[in-house]
């Protein structure tokens, strides 16, 4: 009995980085819009009952909402990218630096829709240490020290890459991290001063993670735009079986 034939069945997908970075961007403004609407139903308690369903769906401050799944995504889409890379630089000094980055940006994908770090958000401590109100989420007194580790270790990581990738990681690094630790300090202070439901500490809320989601896009800008340099056909291979 002749064996049936097979084929192989080519499916090009062209991705353009500029293109990806723009849509990516344009769902930032609009959950920045409805972040914005629903913080200020925060602020003046919820006057009419759907206010607090829109709250719940669309707050930049919650979690297991559309904008924590969409900053979840993004994380995760990196941690894709970084993974690819991984794949094509298995012979080269560094794979074991784009490797741990892809490892990396997965749990940060989960801290994001599962909030990890909120684990070291210990009120007990802030009231014993007496820490200054910048410290108020006392996961950043931990964040901080890691920050400056991973700054030194990968240092010559960072060198060794064009002078364009170089730009754009330290341009998304700084505005991810000034969202993810240096807002989150600043809200500290703002809670203190203008009170939890002040303004003020809700317009410092939706930069955070504005700035947050569009470090993220930064990065995701830069690995498509790495990849393209390194000039590599990808073959994505799928077999399908009845059983």
């Amino acid at each position: 009995m002749s064996q049936p034939s097979t084929r192989v069945v080519e499916l090009p997908i062209h991705i353009s980085a500029k293109t990806i970075t723009q849509r990516l961007i344009i769902i930032i403004l609009c959950l920045t819009l409805t972040g914005a609407v629903s913080a200020y139903f925060w602020v003046i308690e919820f006057p009419f009952p759907s206010s607090k369903w829109f709250y719940k769906l669309f707050s930049l401050d919650e979690e297991l909402n559309i904008p924590a799944w969409y900053s979840s995504f993004l994380l995760l889409f990196s941690s894709g990218l970084l993974a690819v890379i991984t794949s094509i630089k298995k012979t080269d000094k560094y794979y074991i630096y784009w490797r741990n980055l892809s490892l990396l940006f997965l749990f940060f994908s989960l801290d994001e829709a599962f909030s990890f770090h909120e684990i070291l958000i210990i009120p007990s401590l802030r009231k014993f240490l007496n820490l200054h109100p910048i410290f108020f989420q006392t996961w950043v007194i931990f964040g901080i020290p890691l920050v400056i580790f991973f700054a030194f270790k990968y240092f010559n990581f960072l060198r060794h890459l064009p002078n364009k990738t170089q730009y754009l990681f330290l341009l998304a690094a700084t505005v991810y991290i000034s969202g993810t630790l240096g807002m989150e300090m600043v809200g500290g202070i703002l809670r203190e001063v203008f009170g939890r439901l002040g303004l003020i500490t809700a317009i410092g809320i939706v930069i955070e993670e504005v700035l947050e989601m569009i470090g993220i896009v930064i990065f995701i800008y830069t690995l498509l735009a790495y990849l393209s340099s390194l000039k590599e056909t990808i073959n994505l291979k799928i077999s399908i079986v009845e059983k």
